[in-house]
């Protein structure tokens, strides 16, 4: 019987490549599946599958991807551009920030302030559910000679485990959104420890977006998650921050300055401009510091 050894190691062999061909062809196939929809250079249509009004002037638009399992690809932290007409017919590109990651399948979700004269806003607030949307990105960016200080102004905040440990996050308004995101992308991980510490801040209390999101991440990440939502008109009962964003709010719900922590911000020029000249004050140094 030993004439048939060969022959038996033969098969043996041919059934081990034929294995490592079939897991192959899957690895890539999978890749190939789970490539983004996105192109940074040509705008793409997305249709509109679901409008829900949030508020009077806030909605959640979702977008149909072009199968249920398909990506957008978007990095954690990266916006998209997305372009629309205003009132005059006009045509007009904003950037913007989904809420949802690459592990929703399907889809991508946008939640919009429709402001009275935002033009863009004007598209937004006319669309209805099977129009599309035009979309392109990542946001392409410019080069700069400091880099690490101007990545998030361009977009090219791209957020990998574990790179520091903790994040202090201030947002205004609609600024809510990068911060939600690159929030869930960090909290979502089971093996990224990152801590997070958010200060929200909004006129009325009708102007928090996402609050039975944010409030979610608070009950089910009770450790590594805290927010403070800050009021400059707040209900009479209220056990959050009144007023503006202060460095005393910053000191209290912030992680400290420390080589291994960044504060990332985003909001109305005014506050952008108020939280700089706090942080400046506080000693965290420009490379702690990111805006959106």
């Amino acid at each position: 019987m030993d004439f048939l050894e060969p022959f038996h190691m033969q098969i043996v062999g041919v059934a081990v490549a034929l294995v490592a061909i079939v897991a192959a062809a899957a690895y890539f196939s999978s890749k190939k599946s789970k490539k983004g929809c996105l192109d940074p250079e040509n705008f793409k249509q997305f249709k509109l599958g679901k409008k829900t009004q949030i508020s009077h002037n806030v909605a959640k638009f979702r977008f149909e991807l072009p199968t249920p399992t398909s990506v957008l690809g978007l990095p954690i932290g990266q916006h998209i551009s997305c372009r629309g007409k205003d009132s005059q017919g006009e045509e007009v590109i904003k950037p913007y920030t989904p809420t949802t990651l690459d592990s929703d399948l399907g889809h991508f979700e946008l939640v919009i302030k429709m402001y009275p004269q935002g033009r863009m806003s004007h598209h937004f607030r006319e669309m209805r559910v099977g129009d599309y949307l035009a979309v392109k990105g990542p946001k392409a960016c410019t080069s700069f000679s400091n880099v690490d200080i101007m990545e998030l102004f361009l977009g090219r905040f791209k957020y990998q485990p574990g790179q520091v440990r903790a994040f202090g996050m201030l947002a205004g308004g609609s600024g809510i959104t990068p911060m939600f995101q690159v929030a869930r992308a960090i909290l979502e991980n089971p093996k990224d420890k990152t801590k997070v510490h958010l200060i929200y801040a909004n006129v009325t209390h009708e102007d928090i977006l996402l609050k039975e999101e944010l409030d979610g991440l608070a009950a089910n990440y009770p450790d590594r998650f805290k927010i403070y939502y800050v009021l400059n008109q707040p209900p009479e009962v209220w056990n959050g921050g009144v007023g503006f964003v202060s460095k005393e709010m910053i000191q209290a719900h912030c992680p400290a300055p420390a080589a291994d922590i960044q504060i990332l911000r985003c909001g109305p020029p005014p506050m952008n401009k108020a939280m700089a000249a706090h942080l400046d004050a506080l000693e965290y140094s420009p490379e702690m510091q990111f805006q959106f």
